[in-house]
């Protein structure tokens, strides 16, 4: 067993149980719950109509690092590298592709490598951390953390999809932060001392 499947088998099997069961789903896909959806576009209506240069700078950088990743994680690179899920099912008796996955819930249909939830919440957590000053910017690293794991607690990618779709959308949002930052307003100047 490689290292990827041992990792699976500890962060999929090894801590299922009921509470977890019922709250994964959820918030894996947080993306289609209407109480999370409608909150997250009015703060972005919000960031584009009162969050000055600032606010309409993180709003174009987050949808297009997540735009991005979205599009080359499903579209590039899950066609040239085609790995099964662990939940995907082979052959005519269905058994799983690792066949120790805990599955909750569907399989999804599409290929395993990267993680798209992982590449896009990392875009999101990445552009939060350029664009928010102080300590508490490290707190959108949170976002891809959790939605990550959920990818795998939920039997649905490898560790190592989790990962690579972390570095994926964290270069994404990298690249489009330093793309759009002359668009930034400049920070004031420091009194000089005389």
């Amino acid at each position: 067993m490689s290292l990827d499947q041992s990792l699976f088998s500890l962060l999929n099997r090894g801590v299922g149980n009921p509470l977890f069961d019922a709250i994964m789903p959820t918030l894996t896909n947080l993306h289609k719950q209407v109480w999370f959806l409608v909150p997250a576009l009015l703060a972005c209506g919000w960031a584009l109509w009162k969050g000055g240069r600032r606010g309409r700078v993180w709003v174009v950088c987050a949808l297009l690092a997540v735009g991005a990743s979205d599009l080359c994680a499903h579209r590039l690179f899950k066609e040239v590298l085609p790995r099964d899920r662990p939940c995907h099912r082979v052959g005519a008796e269905g058994a799983m592709a690792f066949p120790q996955t805990r599955l909750v819930g569907e399989c999804p249909g599409s290929k395993s490598f990267p993680s798209n939830h992982a590449a896009n919440m990392a875009a999101l957590g990445g552009v939060g951390v350029w664009m928010t000053a102080g300590r508490k910017r490290w707190l959108w690293l949170l976002i891809p953390l959790i939605i990550g794991y959920t990818r795998i607690y939920l039997g649905y990618h490898y560790p190592s999809d989790v990962l690579g779709g972390w570095i994926l959308g964290g270069i994404l949002a990298t690249l489009f932060y330093f793309v759009l930052r002359p668009l930034l307003p400049k920070p004031p100047a420091l009194p000089r001392e005389s």
